[in-house]
């Protein structure tokens, strides 16, 4: 399940944000992601709480929880840049765990930063069952990957659900992702 707010950021607002984290957070600390079969990409954490991306990425989460979820939220975890590039991507996996005691992450946000005609692949999939992509109903699987990869778009989703990117093969995708974390489900 999972709540799509197209085109809600503007794409020169998207562009500072990429300028601004390749200065600024980049240089700071990034982490290059190389697991073989799992992960290949650039992350680092914006660490300010007071910092308009985290700001920016909150403001979602909570409109996307009270028009969807309704999920008991205790905290916001800091913002992830990403860059994806040079077959840059991250298999099927799923942000929650149960092993943060009594909490876990609830919702996940994913902020596309990048004009999707400046690189090709590394689109966010999400797993559906048994049931295939093109048995949606009257939306088709090619308007949800167009509507969560337009530049600005911002997704948020459970953070149970299996998701991926797959590989980007030409160009290079910058995105934002941060997670809520609350109570266990019981």
């Amino acid at each position: 399940m999972f709540y799509v707010f197209t085109r809600a950021v503007n794409p020169d607002v998207c562009d500072q944000i990429v300028k601004d984290c390749k200065k600024n957070v980049l240089k700071e600390g990034a982490v290059g992601s190389l697991v073989p079969n799992i992960r290949k990409n650039l992350v680092c954490f914006i660490q300010e709480k007071e910092d308009r991306i985290n700001a920016l990425a909150w403001h979602f989460l909570r409109k996307a929880n009270n028009k969807q979820f309704n999920y008991d939220l205790k905290y916001f975890e800091s913002s992830q840049f990403s860059e994806y590039k040079d077959g840059g991507f991250y298999g099927w996996h799923k942000d929650s765990s149960d092993e943060r005691n009594k909490e876990i992450r609830k919702l996940s946000l994913t902020l596309a930063l990048s004009n999707p005609d400046t690189f090709e692949g590394g689109d966010l999939q999400f797993y559906s069952g048994d049931r295939p992509m093109e048995d949606m109903g009257e939306i088709t699987a090619e308007q949800i990957t167009n509507d969560i990869k337009a530049q600005g778009s911002v997704v948020v989703f459970d953070s149970r659900d299996w998701h991926r990117v797959t590989p980007v093969t030409k160009g290079v995708r910058h995105s934002i992702v941060c997670w809520t974390v609350g109570p266990n489900f019981k």
